[in-house]
Parts: structure tokens; C-alpha cells; sequence
């Protein structure tokens, strides 16, 4: 079979990752780069071996090229997307895939129309923690969930990430801060563990940084059932943490990195209903899960997102993260951001155009992300 030939637009930061995890899979080849660096363009295509397309519009018309990878600043994606799938080019897009989740579902539906594959990259699909704790939710092992607490507060970040890449900081070329840009992986996690809340409650600062964007936020949040729950993302905490805890009728689980603990007790609905006692003793043991650790655990996600999508593409087999998926984790930051701009809760799904509007406000200036000064 020939190999899947593999343009990657976009050679700065997380592209050098995906011009290495094209390079390492069988089955596909780099068939060029683009960027529009030139300088930086013709040092990837010298170190890879390979050839640089001038534009992305001659890549994609070049018939030179059945799959792109899209690793350019956010706000890039909608336009660079649309334009492969009219083209008829497969497309791995990395996160978020669009900065409105509107945008997100229209491209699905063009890429569904069309026949064209697209992958969203958010690679914490195949964190192999997260993994088994979905596997014993969905399992049913901890019976209906009642709480989930979510902490992202390890992407600790110096002023220098927002001045060595200016887009970073601004609303119109970024889409948010932390959420979008960092947590937005745990929480895709979240939605994929527990489903999608049904109500967000948010509040945002920019409490450490010089930038339009937050840099620390905090939701409640409620599902369907009843659940409910916290999440909490920082790029201030240089002792911050990634913790997801789930609770249960009958069991718990918590992930720390990829420390992984289950608990299981008789059910709690139960023990409050039928208890002759006041202070009835419930015994919860916990016991640690062993996840599999490798030094290359990061890279590893990467490349299976990658190896998924190439499935998808020569196989036929349908991909894990499609546009429909891929925007849902899109669609709830938008609601958080919403919620934080108007300290209201927001009820999801969003309605047509309910954070478009506030998104050209945010970038406009007219609302803005509160500082509060750490001193």
C-alpha cells in the first residue's frame, strides 16, 4: 500500500512534534512543510527532507499531498480547515479546533459532505490513565456519578510564553487563555468521562500575566443527573496540580498525573435512605490502579492520534476525535467564558450566536478579563 503522504503546516513549537510523529509512523510519509516563516519553513523541509510549499492554497491544490497537519495559531484553523476539506484534503487540526463552537459544527458537517477525514488533535485521548478511568465509569464500576472535580493548575507559565509569541495573549488570535489553550485537554477528558454538563458557573481573572486572556479560571458545573461539580485551571501555580476525581454510588476514582487510585463502598443513595444511624460508617478501600509509565508518555499520545487518523484515512475506520467530537470540549470552554464575562450561570448547548457575540466584545475590548494582582 502507498505510503499516506503528509504535509504539516505551521514548523514552530508543537509542529516540530508532529513533523517527528509523521516521520516515526509506517504508513506515512512527509510529502512537505509550509509555514509562513519562510526562513523557519526552509529549515524544517532541510532537516526532514522534504519540500516546502510556498502557500497553503498551492498545497492543497498541488495533488501532491493526501493529508495536512494543521499546527498554526488558533485562529487560523476555521479558514485552514475549510479550505483543505473543499480541496478534498484530509486534516489533522490540532487543538482547539475552532475558537467559536459554532464554526466547529458547520466545518463537521462540510467534512462529513465531502468525505474527508478530520482529526481534532486532543491527544489526552490516549492518556492511558484517563483511559482506564473512562473504562471503569463507563464500566459502570463506580454505579451513577454524583460529584467530579477537576484541577489543571500544572501549566505554570513565565510572562516570557506570551512575549515570545505575541498571539498567545490576544482574544482575536488565540480564543482565551489557560482553558482554551492548556486545560482544554482535562477537560475534553471530563466531557468524555461524565458527559457534557448541562450548566456552567465561571469566573475568570488574568491575575499574574500581562495579557488580554485569562490566566486562571474556576467553574461550577452541573450534569443532567443531578451531578455536580468543580474545575479549576491555573498558568500561575508553580506547584500546580492535575487531579480528576470522580465520586460515585458505589466507588470513587482519582487520577494524579498518572497516579491512579479506586476506591469502592456500599451505595450511598442507599446507606442515607436505610441507615438506622446518625453517623453511619461507610468503609471506603482504596486500592492503586497500575498504569503503565514511559518516558515518552507525551509523545506517545501524539503519535497514537496520529496512527488513528491514518486508520481512518486508508482503512476506513471511523476516528476517535471527528469535528462533531472534537468541538464539544470547544463548545463548553465557550460557555465557561461566557458565564465569567457576565457572572451568570449559562445553560448548555449554547444557542446559534449566544458567544459570538461576546467573543467580538472580548476582542474589541469592550468586555474584558479582570486582573487581580498577586502580590
Amino acid at each position: 500500500m502507498t505510503d499516506l503522504r503528509v504535509a504539516v503546516v505551521g514548523v514552530g513549537g508543537i509542529g516540530q512534534a508532529h513533523l517527528f510523529a509523521v516521520t516515526s509512523i509506517d504508513g506515512m510519509t512527509l510529502a512537505g512543510v509550509c509555514d509562513a516563516d519562510a526562513e523557519r519553513a526552509a529549515r524544517a523541509a532541510s532537516d526532514h527532507d522534504t519540500i516546502v510549499f510556498n502557500t497553503f492554497t498551492t498545497l492543497c491544490s498541488s495533488g501532491e499531498v493526501d493529508a495536512v497537519v494543521i499546527a498554526t495559531p488558533p485562529a487560523t484553523h476555521a479558514p485552514l480547515v475549510r479550505e483543505a476539506i473543499e480541496a478534498g484534503v484530509h486534516v489533522y487540526c490540532e487543538k482547539p479546533f475552532t475558537l467559536i463552537a459554532r464554526d466547529g459544527y458547520e466545518l463537521g458537517q462540510l467534512a462529513a459532505e465531502r468525505g474527508v477525514v478530520v482529526q481534532v488533535g486532543l491527544q489526552f485521548r490516549y492518556h492511558r490513565a484517563y483511559a482506564a478511568m473512562r473504562h471503569m465509569v463507563t464500566g459502570g464500576d463506580t454505579g451513577e456519578l454524583f460529584r467530579a472535580n477537576l484541577l489543571a493548575t500544572n501549566w505554570f507559565r513565565a510572562q516570557e510564553y506570551f512575549a515570545a509569541s505575541p498571539w498567545r495573549s490576544a482574544w482575536r488570535s488565540s480564543g482565551g487563555g489557560v482553558l482554551i489553550t492548556q486545560a482544554i485537554h482535562q477537560l475534553d477528558a471530563l466531557i468524555t468521562t461524565v458527559g457534557m454538563p448541562s450548566r456552567v458557573h465561571a469566573g475568570w481573572y488574568c491575575a499574574a500575566h500581562v495579557a488580554e486572556v485569562e490566566d486562571e479560571l474556576h467553574a461550577m458545573l452541573e450534569w443532567p443527573n443531578g451531578a455536580r461539580g468543580t474545575l479549576s485551571a491555573s498558568m500561575n501555580d508553580p506547584a500546580g496540580r492535575e487531579e480528576f476525581a470522580l465520586h460515585g454510588d458505589r466507588g470513587a476514582v482519582i487520577v494524579q498525573d498518572y497516579d491512579f487510585r479506586r476506591a469502592e463502598y456500599e451505595s450511598v443513595q442507599r446507606t442515607i435512605k436505610e441507615s438506622e444511624e446518625e453517623f453511619p460508617s461507610v468503609t471506603a478501600v482504596w486500592e492503586q490502579v497500575p498504569i503503565e509509565r514511559k518516558s515518552s508518555e507525551w509523545f506517545d499520545m501524539i503519535i497514537d492520534c496520529h496512527r488513528d487518523f491514518a486508520r481512518a484515512i486508508t482503512d476506513g475506520i471511523p476516528n476517535a476525535i471527528p469535528p462533531m467530537e472534537g468541538t464539544r470540549v470547544v463548545e463548553l470552554v465557550n460557555a465557561c467564558y461566557l458565564s465569567a464575562a457576565h457572572d451568570q450561570p449559562v445553560a448548555l448547548p449554547l444557542a446559534g450566536d449566544e458567544y459570538a457575540t461576546t467573543f467580538d466584545r472580548l476582542g474589541d475590548g469592550s468586555l474584558a478579563v479582570p486582573g487581580l494582582p498577586i502580590a
